[in-house]
């Protein structure tokens, strides 16, 4: 837990300060500095930095120093801004960070930094000690160094700030923490329990909402919800068998099922005969070519005999004699693609006449197929229109039929439509509201799982904070150096018990019996405070105890007077500082003062007068 500060430098202003181990002291009159010096320190070791005198804010533009924390040193530079994003460059030995000073969304700040180099426990605590479902707070350094100062305007009136009630809080916070009353396991169950009784106090406030808000209602009885939606399923299922009853009767009618198979054959019949007029109409078409083909070869075969020439010259489409499609392509030149046979040169009439007889023949027969074609082919169109007919009529004494029979239980199908409706949405606000009432029970059920999470919270965080033996024995060796070392301060002897004591509630001093708020004299709180405060600090270095082992006394000699024994108290105060870290090397103290005995000056690390002040005026200038 070594925290000492090596030296403190202000930048911009040409002003450094070199501290001991032990006892240091800072003095020199009133206004030359001294306790800006101690605000820039305090600074420099995560603390806020307020009413600044004009000249320091003029010329210093950082704070710099080297700092050991536990066992490694740093150098650590701080712009002199109150910026929270402002980053502080630190320094160590094969190390090195630039960090936010004390915000961050990740909480990576250079305050949390000092936390973990002094391995001191980050906890959030909530903001209202007697509230453990408060909003948290964390325990940052700055709330660990308030057992490190005394502040020059605190020290005859506070301790470490009490009168503040936020400070105050975390003083207390602080000192449980340090003697072990509020360990991390105790934070753990805590934040838990902050986080239970934030949870049950929502729900039973959803629960209180819903019961005033259906109390009088329908859905002030589950039981009647339920019994009616049974009953309401119950008719809808009979409506929608009868829905489905009144829809099927037409395919179920007998006449409707006889006109349906009626027109499914007529359509049938009328398809096959469409069917055939198209097939007669192709071979009309392929007959009509094959006759003109025929009437044009018969002439040729006419010009032929006439002249007496073949017809070598000519080309035939189809085959005259069977109406098939001809492809010269298939045959050689040398063969004849009608005959398949070698071409004769030598002219024949008797051959041509013959020939055109047979193609004469054949155009006949042609000619006949074709009237006979157009006769079957009218016949069927006869019977295609016939058979439209038919078909027409029949889809028209369905579609009467049909709509006679809608129209006859038109009316009964529109009341039971309208029933369905009226028992679906029944159906559903019904279910609806059983959700809601589903809801309540779960947010019942839940409560009571958070109450008994509560209650079982609560009674293990009393365990861990009851368990509090070896805290006590740690108080106990608190109150004995308290003791010790207020009486080698030579406090005045009255009150009504003889030891003084620590409050085990507030944590302040009694003097005697006295609680603390009722010592009214500055000189005797000083004497209490410096006694309080060295305590804490020995008893830290003795125990072993999380405390940062730093130690700031601001005006120590400002409450007491020149009068009496306040001399003699003055100088026991100095011996106390002197032997305590001169016995505990391990504790730094720093000492602000008017004026120094002149057995402490060799502890005196700094003088500033009324021509030496800590901001030269050559800097200023």
């Amino acid at each position: 837990m070594r925290l000492r500060v090596n030296d403190v430098s202000l930048e911009g202003a040409d002003r450094s300060v070199s501290l001991s181990p032990g006892l240091n002291i800072i003095t020199g009159p009133i206004a030359s500095g001294k306790t800006t010096l101690v605000r820039y320190l305090r600074f420099l070791l995560g603390g806020s930095f307020r009413h600044a005198p004009i000249e320091a804010r003029t010329n210093v533009v950082a704070v710099s120093g080297s700092v050991d924390l536990a066992d490694k040193t740093f150098f650590i530079i701080r712009p002199a801004v109150t910026t929270a994003t402002a980053r502080v460059e630190i320094a160590g030995d094969d190390e090195t960070w630039r960090l936010p000073a004390t915000s961050a969304p990740d909480r990576q700040t250079y305050v949390n930094w000092l936390l973990a180099q002094l391995s001191l426990p980050q906890i959030d605590v909530p903001s209202a000690p007697t509230r453990p479902d408060s909003d948290p707070t964390p325990v940052s350094i700055n709330d660990y160094l308030l057992y490190s100062y005394l502040a020059q305007d605190e020290l005859g009136s506070s301790v470490f700030g009490h009168r503040d009630a936020f400070r105050n809080i975390k003083r207390k916070y602080v000192f449980d923490i340090t003697y072990g009353f509020y360990d991390l396991k105790a934070a753990q169950i805590q934040e838990r329990l902050r986080y239970v009784q934030g949870q049950l106090r929502e729900v039973r406030s959803r629960q209180t909402l819903f019961r005033t808000f259906f109390d009088g209602t329908a859905l002030e009885n589950r039981a009647l919800i339920e019994k009616e939606l049974r009953e309401v399923d119950a008719e809808l299922a009979d409506v929608e068998g009868a829905v489905a009853d009144l829809a099927s009767e037409p395919r179920k009618s007998a006449d409707t099922a006889q006109l349906q198979e009626e027109i499914f054959n007529l359509e049938k019949h009328t398809a096959g005969l469409q069917a055939e007029i198209g097939a007669e109409r192709q071979s009309l078409a392929n007959l009509k070519t094959l006759a003109t083909q025929l009437e044009a070869q018969s002439a040729k075969l006419t010009r032929s005999v006439v002249s007496h020439k073949h017809l070598m010259d000519l080309d035939f489409v189809v085959c005259p004699r069977c109406g098939s499609e001809l492809d010269s392509a298939k045959q050689s030149a040398d063969i004849c693609y009608l005959c398949a046979q070698e071409p004769s040169l030598e002219f024949s009439r008797d051959l041509l006449v013959k020939e055109q007889g047979a193609v004469e023949q054949q155009l006949k027969e042609v000619q006949d197929l074709f009237h006979e074609r157009e006769m079957r082919s009218s016949a069927l169109e006869s019977q295609l229109e016939e058979a439209h007919d038919n078909l027409v009529k029949t889809r028209r004494e369905l579609d009467f039929r049909t709509r006679a029979f809608v129209s006859e239980r038109a009316e009964r199908i529109a009341a039971t439509a309208s029933q369905r409706a009226a028992l679906s949405a029944r159906s559903a606000q019904l279910g609806e509201y059983l959700e809601v009432l589903g809801r309540i029970d779960e947010a019942q059920r839940v409560a009571g799982h958070l109450a008994r999470e509560k209650d079982a919270l609560e009674q293990e965080l009393a365990a861990a904070v009851a368990d509090s033996t070896d805290s006590q024995r740690k108080v106990s060796h608190l109150k004995e150096r308290f003791n010790e070392m207020l009486e080698r301060l030579r406090p005045p002897r009255f009150g009504e018990q003889e030891l003084s004591d620590i409050n085990p509630n507030t944590y302040l001093p009694v003097y005697r019996g006295r609680p603390f708020g009722e010592v009214s004299s500055p000189g005797l709180v000083t004497l209490i405070n410096v006694a309080h405060a060295l305590a804490h600090h020995v008893t830290a270095a003795e125990l072993g105890l999380k405390l940062p082992n730093l130690l700031v006394i601001d005006g120590l000699s400002e409450h007491l007077g020149q009068e009496g024994l306040d001399p003699e108290r003055l100088d026991a105060i100095y011996d106390l500082l002197i032997e305590t870290s001169q016995a505990h090397q391990e504790l730094q103290v720093i000492v602000v003062d008017n004026e120094v005995p002149e057995r402490a000056r060799s502890f005196v690390r700094l003088e500033l007068s009324e021509d030496d002040r800590l901001i030269r005026e050559a800097a200023e200038g």
